[in-house]
């Protein structure tokens, strides 16, 4: 296979027989540009980023956001030899300069007016390192780098390869997968500049000559239905809290199935069963749920339209390798599952040994294996359950117990919006709290913890049932969904306080 992302996506439009298929549709304009479209102003675009100083081995930040620019730009630069950083444009600048100031970065592609703008940076005399990028000169492969913040903002660049890319569709758009076609539409919530997006935006439709609509604002609830709607999307990508938002939406609305429409996929964290059923009965298609990471840089585990593990994030996709290592002081699920939990650990192809931090380069492997610092078990299915994260544990009187877990349960119920649950110390005593939105705010005077309580306790061991509630307008989470839970704590003294009622 060819090591140059540019030649790549040419040889498999011509050889798939879509380069006069639509790959991108901008849902700003309408207006659609074909595979061989996005090649031309790739080639054209390459001879002026090479104008403006852009070669071999330059890092260039690319923020360009998402419309069709977007896809060609990255090719340009992958043709040029260049390494693009994918960064979010919308950034204020002092996080933007902080990413970029991790490597080496001497340009900026980003787009203004309409336009595409290349700027050059001034490397700060400090701060900035010349990593050792021997291996990757070795390889011949083209790369890039992807931003994982995870949720305590601190960035940490993770570098990927053209070569990686096969893996990446294989693993969620093979025959056993989406079975992705040249006939099929995709929308995604997630944006390029997220690992998820950049898959499902860019990898899927490369590899399957897909075509892509591209919203340049992030979409909600509504936004999203309408897209699927208007453009017959055959293929939907989200996330479990935005899923919930899309079905109150479609339920208050009673918005039917969209005509193409034959996947759902769900990542970016645990998906609650009860969102996923909600979906599939009034829409009457499988919501797929999957979990992967920035530094595997796509899915591990994944389901399929032929490779389904129903109530898990999916079995081991082809490539890799799963492995649970035990970890005595995490719980078991509730309801007295025999099922043990470990933590996961990943081998595989697309994994590199180092991500970089404005702290230098820092370990990814452990004898070929990355922890990726999520908590799970084997379903009977083969399928691997996810309870949670690391960071989604919180200890109450010395119990260590799954956060996800509880607020899977609260946001059960009609009235809640969103929740996110953590045990500060109240007097001395560790005590479990609910920090909760309502779905009608000026109902906040209705909360009732101890009904709540008493519908918990039908789902939960008593230790699991918050004893305080708060109410607060949002709960902080990251553009991808994740809760922000070092944020949390904060929010304690903002909203209104249900004590023990």
């Amino acid at each position: 296979m060819t090591s140059d992302t540019f030649t790549l996506a040419q040889q498999l439009a011509e050889k798939g027989g879509w380069t006069e298929v639509a790959a991108v549709i901008d849902e700003t304009t309408g207006e659609t540009y074909m595979h061989c479209e996005v090649h031309a102003e790739a080639r054209a675009l390459a001879e002026d980023f090479s104008r403006h100083g852009i070669g071999a081995g330059d890092h260039v930040g690319l923020l360009v956001g998402d419309r069709p620019a977007w896809m060609s730009a990255f090719l340009a630069l992958q043709a040029l030899s260049a390494v693009p950083l994918v960064v979010n444009p919308d950034l204020d600048e002092r996080s933007r300069s902080r990413m970029l100031g991790i490597l080496p970065t001497r340009h900026v592609v980003s787009c203004q007016g309409g336009e595409l703008l290349v700027e050059r940076r001034e490397l700060p005399e400090t701060g900035v390192h010349e990593w050792d990028e021997r291996d990757w000169a070795a390889s011949g492969a083209s790369r890039y780098y992807l931003f994982s913040s995870g949720t305590t903002g601190n960035p940490k660049a993770v570098a990927h390869a053209s070569t990686d890319l096969p893996f990446f569709h294989d693993a969620v758009c093979g025959a056993d997968g989406l079975d992705l076609q040249a006939t099929d539409i995709i929308v995604s919530l997630s944006q390029y500049y997220f690992t998820y997006g950049f898959n499902n935006q860019f990898v899927y439709p490369l590899f399957s000559g897909a075509s892509v609509v591209l919203s340049r604002e992030r979409r909600n609830e509504v936004t999203f239905a309408d897209a699927l709607c208007q453009y017959g999307a055959t293929v939907a990508f989200s996330v479990p809290s935005a899923l919930a938002r899309l079905a109150d939406h479609i339920e208050s609305s009673a918005i039917d199935t969209p005509a193409s429409l034959r996947a759902v996929v769900s990542a970016g964290e645990p998906l609650p069963d009860a969102v996923a059923a909600r979906i599939e009965d009034r829409w009457q298609v499988p919501v797929l749920n999957q979990i992967g990471s920035t530094e595997v840089g796509n899915a591990f585990c994944a389901n399929g339209l032929a490779r389904q593990a129903a109530g898990t994030a999916g079995r081991v996709c082809p490539g890799y390798d799963v492995a649970l290592r035990a970890d005595p002081d995490r719980p078991l699920p509730a309801g007295g599952s025999e099922h043990k939990i470990g933590s996961v650990w990943v081998s595989g192809p697309t994994i590199p040994a180092t991500a970089i931090t404005a702290n230098g380069p820092e370990p990814l492997l452990s004898d070929g294996w990355l922890e990726t610092k999520d908590y799970g078990y084997w379903a009977d299915n083969g399928g691997l359950v996810v309870v949670g994260r690391a960071d989604d544990f919180v200890h109450v009187g010395g119990i260590s117990v799954s956060a996800i877990e509880i607020e899977s349960a609260i946001r059960g119920d009609a009235g809640i919006e969103d929740c996110a649950v953590l045990a500060p110390l109240v007097e001395g005593v560790s005590t479990l709290t609910a920090l909760v939105v309502l779905t009608s705010p000026a109902d906040g005077a209705d909360l009732r913890p101890t009904k709540l309580r008493e519908r918990l306790r039908r789902d939960l061991d008593p230790f699991r049932v918050p004893k305080r509630w708060t109410l607060v307008p949002e709960i902080p989470r990251t553009a991808s969904g994740k809760i922000m839970r070092h944020k949390l704590p904060a929010l304690l003294g903002a909203g209104v306080v249900g004590r023990n009622q």
